[in-house]
């Protein structure tokens, strides 16, 4: 009995996010601030714990803790100064230099989070990658956000579609389906490792404010995580995850201002 709440104790820090989520979303900021850096340190704390005897929790617990590192960023990065996706990119910088030492600190390899791409999958990728498109727009049918670009022209436009391709669809297929699914997987078994980074992923949208939207990503998160498990690559979900916020963000916000 004890072994196995051991072994799923990684559960425990879903639910302690999820409460830091609610907090930050629905009752201060400043509050959930505190929560997400406390989980942070206790993730950090307790891989270092368990390392090296334990290799594959301590790599899984530090890989989670990428989660809050992404929301004490964005809840307190001093960025007053720009629009939304200007936000987007600056933070995302970051970001992507904590994901770069944990690959070179666990020793990643493409294989493993999934920065391949066979020539014979490239019909399923396309495919794969197009169904961020119908993706979006039942996600802006349930959330109808704002335009994000305060002014609008081609070049701006464009701009934006890079910034939501590669600093949100990129980095957080990188994180979810890349880093921590590969952990998870290895720690659990195929099937509870990828419940678990899709839980997670669905947890960290809780700040959208709408628990239909958080059920909607859960669906999402599964279809990609069963499609990097099934194809070896985060190419095409992560395109496609980058085509949804672009349909969501700016296509549809964007029709609605016409």
């Amino acid at each position: 009995m004890l072994r196995a709440l051991v072994k799923f104790s990684p559960f425990i820090y879903i639910l302690l996010i999820t409460g830091a989520e609610v907090i930050t979303s629905f009752l201060h900021p400043c509050l959930g601030f505190f929560c997400h850096a406390v989980i942070m340190f206790m993730l950090v704390g307790h891989a270092v714990f368990l390392y090296p005897a334990e290799k594959n929790s301590s790599y899984l617990l530090i890989s989670i803790a990428l989660a809050p590192l992404i929301r004490i960023i964005s809840l307190y990065a001093p960025l007053s100064g720009f629009n939304v996706l200007q936000w987007f990119s600056i933070l995302s910088i970051p970001i992507f230099s904590a994901v770069l030492i944990l690959i070179l600190f666990q020793h990643l390899n493409g294989k493993d989070i999934g920065l391949v791409l066979k020539l014979r999958q490239i019909p399923l990728q396309l495919a794969i990658c197009f169904t961020g498109i119908p993706l979006g727009f039942i996600e802006y049918s349930i959330l109808k956000p704002d335009y994000r670009v305060e002014e609008f022209s081609f070049g701006s436009f464009m701009t934006a579609v890079i910034i939501l391709l590669v600093c949100t669809g990129f980095m957080e297929e990188l994180i979810f389906r890349g880093i921590i699914q590969h952990n998870a997987i290895k720690y659990f078994n195929p099937n509870t490792g990828i419940f678990f980074v899709t839980l997670l992923f669905a947890v960290m949208h809780i700040g959208n404010m709408s628990l239909l939207d958080v059920v909607f990503v859960f669906l999402i998160g599964y279809f990609y995580a069963y499609a990097v498990r099934f194809t070896g690559s985060i190419i095409g979900v992560s395109i496609s995850h980058g085509l949804t916020n672009v349909i969501l963000l700016l296509f549809m916000p964007l029709i609605g201002t016409i």
